[in-house]
């Protein structure tokens, strides 16, 4: 099973010029913010996930995969507000 370090680790070696804004402990994975450099996913959604049990890395709408409601309460609580 992953910790939040391995799926920072995990994240950076797939985007290694990403600039991850946030990580958050979301469910069965950790779900990043991650703004590429990379032109060709300029037009992405900037939203990723890391299975903590897998390792699997993979792109995730927060509109369609998971609870907008959550994801927010849990970003706000992470950055203390």
């Amino acid at each position: 099973m992953l910790d939040e370090k391995q799926a920072i680790a995990k994240a950076k070696a797939v985007f290694p010029e990403g600039d991850i804004k946030w990580v958050i402990d979301y469910r069965d994975s950790y779900l990043f913010l991650i703004y590429d450099q990379d032109p060709l996913e300029g037009d992405q959604d900037p939203f990723y996930i890391v299975n903590k049990d897998t390792g699997v890395m993979r792109d995730f709408s927060i509109l369609e995969d998971g609870d907008i409601n959550e994801i927010t309460r849990l970003v706000q609580a992470k950055k203390g507000g």
